[in-house]
């Protein structure tokens, strides 16, 4: 095999963390990961994927030529603070010297938070050393699929696998399909496409687009399980089914869908809300979102106090197990 391309670091392995190494691993990047503070159950999912592991964000940063940041909104902050820290604290000069290392906030924030911590990396270090590109993630996790029939011509008895992407729209002054180091193919391998030279507009989109689909989630929570405390479910699902099926599809798959996630929307939402308060110009109408994100809080609080998503996988379940915990 010809030597890797660019060496990418993931923080964190959760479910899109991984999907997207592995996607960089099969189109053979080098990919590195700290979980030395994260749990087995995380070990075990990094060290399946084959990802190389390192002991602290200083080595991480020392070997990587990118950072994705992929983590709950919650923790966005954070995790760039975490990196801040070990590029400033580094005894030893990076392994790419010379080329800049570029952090990809991939999170579900809004385009202030984002651009706070844009600011966060261009006051506290050196632009010639870090480029930050603003970022989210549309859709579900990579994962492989098979292409067309091979041509009846070719010896080849398999296809080679594809790959079914999310969208990731990025923005910023640094477009990574010009970065030096495999900007290009990283910037086609991800399915990037880069919207603006500005900080936000890519948060931005993704908190647009998250309102529309999670939002009609959590109105579909609390809509069956409204439904459900008058025993009217059965007909609210047979009069969807007639009359917007396209509607119908969707409840059900986002209830069923959401339960294990939850966790991760609940500042997602507030998030959105900032958004559109600040770049929508909606004020006080855009709080409507922190009630969106008690939905989630709600279920949730659920999920911990069952100790999982067992017994969530159909609507029934999830319209109880909501109810039960709105009653407590």
């Amino acid at each position: 095999m010809s030597s890797p391309f660019a060496t990418v670091g993931i923080l964190s392995i959760g479910q899109m963390g991984l999907g997207i190494a592995q996607l960089l691993i099969a189109h053979n990047y080098n990919v590195l990961t700290n979980v030395s503070d994260r749990s087995t159950a995380t070990h075990q999912r990094a060290e399946s994927a084959s990802l190389r592991l390192v002991v602290s964000d200083v080595e991480l940063v020392k070997e990587c030529d990118y950072i994705l940041s992929i983590v709950p909104p919650r923790d966005a902050v954070a995790t760039a603070a975490r990196v801040i820290a070990a590029l400033t604290t580094t005894p030893a000069p990076r392994r790419g010297a010379g080329t800049p290392l570029y952090y990809l906030d991939l999170n579900a924030i809004s385009p202030s938070t984002v651009t706070a911590i844009a600011a966060s990396f261009s006051t506290q270090t050196p632009e010639a050393e870090v480029r930050f590109i603003d970022g989210g993630i549309i859709g579900g996790p990579p994962s492989p699929t098979l292409s067309s029939p091979p041509d009846s011509s070719s010896s080849a008895s398999f296809t080679m696998p594809e790959w079914r992407k999310p969208g990731i729209p990025l923005s910023g002054p640094f477009p990574l399909h010009s970065a030096p180091t495999s900007g290009p193919h990283l910037a086609l391998t991800l399915n990037t496409q880069h919207l603006s030279p500005r900080i936000g507009p890519a948060s931005g989109l993704k908190c647009c687009f998250a309102a529309l689909s999670k939002g009609f989630t959590a109105l579909a929570l609390q809509s069956f399980t409204t439904a459900s405390s008058l025993g009217v479910l059965p007909a609210l699902e047979q009069y969807l089914d007639e009359y917007n099926p396209g509607a119908a599809q969707r409840a059900r798959k986002g209830v069923t869908g959401c339960p294990g996630k939850a966790y991760r929307w609940v500042e997602e939402m507030r998030q959105i809300g900032l958004c559109f308060e600040e770049e929508g110009g909606w004020a006080e109408q855009a709080r409507v979102f922190r009630e969106v994100a008690g939905v989630f809080e709600g279920l949730a609080r659920v999920v911990e106090e069952r100790g999982g998503t067992e017994g969530l996988g159909e609507v029934d379940g999830v319209v109880d197990a909501l109810r039960d915990g709105l009653e407590k």
